[in-house]
């Protein structure tokens, strides 16, 4: 097993908060429940985001990593349909990353973000607790 092979399967915690204006036509969760390797990892949080502006509709996904690209995939495509934004708090270890996610978001950019924050933290010598954010817009 390669350490990219062994790196797609070590879990990461993602927290999406979706952000709706009004009412969504699917909410998040039934949207993401769709693909069945989903059901298991993915849940509502059961309580609200406590971020101003976002929905109570708090998400939380733990997975292996190697899923993030189907996941990623599958949040652009909702906020692309309800014309809307989400926000991703990524944790693996002691590192947070937090994404926004908009129509104008590319996921291909937004998992190599997400990615990149992964590596950093699995790598030895950095920094415990360092936290970044960023917009995957391109």
């Amino acid at each position: 097993m390669t350490d990219s092979d062994a790196a797609a399967r070590l879990p990461v915690r993602l927290t999406i908060n979706p952000r709706q204006r009004q009412s969504p036509s699917v909410d998040l969760l039934t949207w993401i429940h769709r693909r069945p390797e989903y059901r298991p990892v993915v849940r509502t949080a059961g309580g609200g985001g406590g971020r101003p502006g976002f929905s109570d509709a708090v998400i939380i996904a733990v997975l292996a990593q190697g899923l993030l690209p189907g996941l990623f995939n599958l949040l652009q495509s909702w906020v692309d349909q309800q014309r809307t934004e989400a926000s991703i708090r990524i944790q693996a270890g002691d590192t947070e990353v937090e994404l926004q996610v908009s129509g104008r978001t590319d996921s291909a950019r937004l998992l190599a973000q997400a990615t990149e924050a992964l590596r950093a933290a699995r790598e030895p010598g950095s920094e415990p607790g360092s936290k970044s954010g960023s917009d995957a817009t391109g």
